[in-house]
């Protein structure tokens, strides 16, 4: 599972662009990522945001690990990581061209 950090502001076309470019670096690194949210967001309005972090993290249960992705930890990462790490699977805070991560065992 890809999380990266969204908003509802100004950037969050720039996010959302940023996040499909690792997903793409994620799958040519032979990662089958889930990312579902980049499509959601393209589509809903932040109304929808509680219905779309439901679908995520049920999404997170089913992978295998998640991957902390972007510049900072927002407050919708911090929500998917704590769930991530409450379900046993590891975290890892990747680099912003996925060459290396260190695993997050909490938040603080």
């Amino acid at each position: 599972y890809i999380a990266h950090p969204l908003g509802a502001g100004a950037d969050r076309e720039s996010n959302r662009k940023k996040a499909a470019e690792i997903v793409a670096m994620a799958g040519e690194k032979g990662v089958a990522p889930i990312a579902d949210w980049i499509i959601l967001s393209g589509h809903w309005t932040e109304d929808k945001r509680e219905q779309g972090l439901a679908i995520d993290l049920t999404l997170i249960e089913r992978c295998d690990e998640l991957w902390a992705c972007g510049p900072r930890i927002s407050e919708g990462m911090r929500i998917e990581i704590r769930h991530a790490l409450n379900h046993g699977k590891p975290v890892i805070r990747m680099s912003h061209d996925l060459v290396y991560g260190e695993r997050i065992y909490e938040l603080t």
